[in-house]
């Protein structure tokens, strides 16, 4: 038996995180942590999502489970909940999962967990750079840069965290000086990704929301969001598109 409960702007979060990718994946509900990571059908990108115990109204979980859940049907679902509503997940049998909010309760048909492409090994990156800011900044950037290009360069080095696209006529900079950074360890790197990835990465970032990056030379990027007011993290990974000149 599982019973959580929590803020309906955490569901819809990572749910909403999840969808970028895939339409179906593998939750683990933990002792300690909700979990679930998924890779595209390209292998380009990878999805983590976590909420800690914490972030839950309640959280009782008689045994650790995996359930294949159709996060495109959750997703959809999650958008009818109000801003600071509370919303319940029921666990009672294998094949059922209950969403129940203010009047409404949706029984939700689950996945066979083996049915769903196996989970990723989360890869062991050491990437030099560090930045913080703003994931409404961030939102602005690729939005700009994705009106004259399909790919951004992130660059940092001791003057600050910069993206970039060029297209056949335009140019845009993006700037973030040290002082303008919430956190910066003034690191050099530098890559080149899909504007078409980072656009559905976007989504989820809200002003307010920090975003974590971790750079390096024609590796992955980390991105790191914080989410509905800091009681989700979602991370992805995203392959460098090409070598960067």
């Amino acid at each position: 038996m599982i019973d959580a409960i929590v803020e309906g702007d955490v569901l819809k979060a990572v749910t909403k995180a999840m969808v970028a990718l895939v339409s179906e994946a593998r939750f683990h509900f933990k002792d300690d942590t909700l979990h679930s990571r998924a890779v595209d059908p390209a292998n380009v990108a990878m999805v983590i999502v976590n909420v800690p115990r914490d972030s839950f109204e309640v959280y009782k979980v008689d045994e650790e489970k995996i359930v294949g859940v159709d996060v495109n049907r959750i997703y959809d679902i999650s958008k009818s909940i109000k801003k600071g509503e509370l919303v319940e997940l029921i666990l009672e049998n294998e094949t059922t999962l209950k969403v129940k909010f203010g009047s409404v309760e949706y029984s939700v048909a689950l996945i066979d967990p083996s049915a769903i492409r196996k989970e990723p090994k989360i890869p062991n990156l050491e990437l030099p750079a560090k930045i913080v800011l703003d994931a409404g900044e961030f939102r602005k950037a690729i939005s700009a840069a994705d009106k004259i290009s399909d790919h951004v360069i992130f660059r940092s080095d001791e003057t600050g965290f910069y993206i970039e696209a060029e297209g056949d006529v335009d140019r845009i900079t993006f700037h973030m000086s040290d002082a303008e950074l919430i956190e910066f360890n003034r690191a050099e790197a530098k890559s080149m990704f899909s504007v078409e990835y980072l656009k559905e990465f976007m989504k989820v970032a809200g002003t307010g929301d920090i975003l974590t990056i971790y750079l390096g030379n024609n590796y992955p990027v980390r991105l790191i969001f914080d989410v509905a007011d800091g009681k989700a993290k979602v991370e992805y990974i995203l392959a460098p598109r090409i070598e960067a000149e």
